[in-house]
């Protein structure tokens, strides 16, 4: 049972079954309850179009208007879902529920759209058009929640008898999916909708969440839009490290073909000049500790320009090059401080404003640049080489990079236009032990293990060799053994989306599966711009990729709702 909370904190009307919990134990010390919630800003498309624990991109074109911001909600949930003893623990969890076009229970396609908050504070519901417009054009309700520990929903601190380490007992993708689940049954309940069919969807860490939650919670949640989800990176022991910045590297001389020179030329310049000199000469509003980090904040910006690569004519990296190649000669320190205040200007702490999506402190008149705003004893160098942002998020981000959602990703400066850097577990677990004390679990495998991702992956190459099979009985039985593995792992009911321009389809599915298991590519799509409201510079393949997943979801919830009608209807006795 749960407790919902409205703007204040006073629960609000619910079924008798959602019985009021224990009293909620608080936030410690510098965290506090929000215990008033006005109107809260809409968390836009703009900050949807890169994965949340990412630094903010340059300047880019206004998004389109957003729906009407949602007053933010909260629902009580325990903070831990296995322990029976814990039942005197819990949280508030902060939620955003639009039932403007709600046409009741009753009504034929009566159904839920489900977002799954990612690895950042919630400011609004995510405006992921195609999951809204699925729901309100039906009649139906959106439904989101931010991940626990994120933002304003964070449990109890408990932290180690030394209080020197920050302590994430209750931090888990399985606790996150738990928290969704439970709200998802509430809020079925509070409307009266048993029958409702659940669609979950999301993009990047939101998008696995809703495959893993169809894998784990078929009961609950009936079907899957997974964009940009990279699951094969989730675990080492799949593909190669190297594929992620050879995409970015592949990506940026496409655009701007003399861009990668000048990065290996711009890194050489790093690696061979003392930190005093990159100090003064770069602006650095700190003195430089290790030249990892900004080595690191160089490979960022491209992973972050990589993945808001669309659409084509508007593209982040056409900007980020011309900063570097124009700024002044390849390889000159003239060219790198151009190439960095473009952006990260904004994120000096000569003034205090917090950026709603990175929880970085930041200024846009700053006079200098911050290399090191990566959270609490941390560095720009975490356990995810894509990048963990800065602030708190960074903090979270790096503690589940480090333990469940392990991301073997490297650079080679041979595929690649980056420092040449290998990952390892060792490296992984060192850097894990120093800053939380604690370990990847099952030497990082943890995923591949709990969520199917070996028949996952095996099932993906048997698919993608019945491709290209010239012999139609050979292909036709490699269709059939794909399903049959991609079955076994548990999976159904899910569409998997790329966009080929995206540096983390390296780790994603590419191929259909079984007839339940559908992937869709966009050759010029990026991170999960399937999701994004439609643009006048939408290309072709990005177009269509909508009006499919639109067919798809459609068709599969017609015949949830048949089903979970029929399933409620009482045995008839023939006594």
């Amino acid at each position: 049972p749960l407790t919902f909370f409205g703007r204040a904190s006073q629960p609000l009307s619910a079924p008798t079954s959602l019985l009021s919990m224990s009293a909620r134990v608080m936030r410690c010390a510098v965290l506090f309850w929000v215990g008033l919630v006005g109107l809260v800003v809409v968390g836009v498309a703009e900050a949807a179009a890169v994965p949340h624990h990412h630094l903010s991109q340059g300047p880019q074109p206004q998004p389109p208007p957003s729906p009407a911001p949602l007053p933010a909600l909260f629902v009580e949930q325990p903070c831990d879902h296995y322990d029976a003893q814990a039942w005197n623990c819990t949280f508030r969890q902060k939620y955003f529920l639009d039932d403007s076009q709600w046409k009741g229970p009753d009504h034929p396609e009566a159904m839920i759209t489900f977002i799954p908050g990612g690895e950042a504070a919630m400011g609004g519901m995510y405006d992921y058009a195609i999951l809204r417009d699925l729901a309100t054009g039906r009649g139906g309700l959106v439904l989101t929640a931010e991940h626990r520990y994120y933002g304003d929903s964070i449990p109890p601190a408990t932290l180690p008898s030394n209080g020197a380490l920050p302590h994430f007992r209750h931090l888990s993708i399985e606790q996150a999916m738990a928290d969704y689940t439970n709200l998802i049954s509430a809020t079925r309940a509070k409307y009266k909708c048993p029958h409702c069919p659940v669609v979950a969807g999301g993009g990047s860490y939101s998008g696995k969440l809703s495959a893993y939650m169809r894998l784990k919670y078929p009961s609950i949640v009936d079907m899957a839009l997974a964009a940009s989800a990279p699951v094969f990176l989730d675990s080492p022991g799949f593909g190669n490290a190297f594929d992620y910045y050879e995409i970015v590297t592949n990506a940026t001389r496409k655009l701007s073909p003399n861009c990668p020179a000048a990065v290996r030329a711009a890194i050489a310049t790093v690696i061979k000049t003392d930190v005093d000199t990159l100090t003064h000469e770069l602006n650095l509003c700190e003195p430089l500790q290790d030249k990892e980090d900004l080595l690191q904040r160089i490979m960022d910006q491209f992973a972050d320009t990589g993945m808001g690569n669309y659409p084509p004519a508007r593209s982040p990296i056409v900007t980020e090059c011309n900063n570097l190649l124009q700024g002044g000669p390849a390889g000159s320190l003239a060219a790198l401080r151009s190439f960095l205040n473009d952006r990260y200007k904004l994120l000096a702490t000569d003034a205090t404003v917090t950026d709603a999506t990175t929880d970085a402190t930041s200024t846009t008149a700053s006079s200098c640049y911050n290399v090191s705003s990566a959270g609490w004893n941390g560095r720009v160098v975490c356990s995810d080489w894509s990048g963990c942002g800065g602030g708190r998020n960074a903090e979270v981000w790096d503690y589940q990079a480090c333990t469940e959602v392990v991301q073997p990703l490297g650079s080679n400066n041979i595929t690649d236009m980056f420092w040449p850097r290998t990952w390892t577990l060792g490296w992984q677990t060192q850097h894990c032990l120093q800053r939380f004390g604690a370990k990847p679990l099952r030497d990082g495998r943890w995923l591949a293990h709990t969520m199917g991702l070996d028949q996952l992956h095996a099932a993906t190459r048997i698919a993608a060799k019945a491709e290209t099979e010239a012999n139609a009985s050979v292909a036709a039985e490699l269709v059939a053994t794909a399903a049959d593995v991609a079955t076994a792992a548990g999976y159904s009911h899910v569409i998997w989306s790329n966009g080929m321009q995206d540096p983390w389809s390296a780790g994603g599915v590419l191929h259909d599966l079984s007839p339940t298991l559908l992937a869709i590519r966009m050759p010029n799509g990026a991170h999960h711009v399937d999701l994004r409201p439609s643009d006048p510079d939408d290309t072709q393949d990005v177009i269509a990729a909508r009006k499919q997943e639109h067919t798809i979801l459609s068709g599969w919830l017609a015949q949830a709702a048949d089903t979970r009608r029929r399933r409620l209807i009482p045995a008839t006795s023939t006594h």
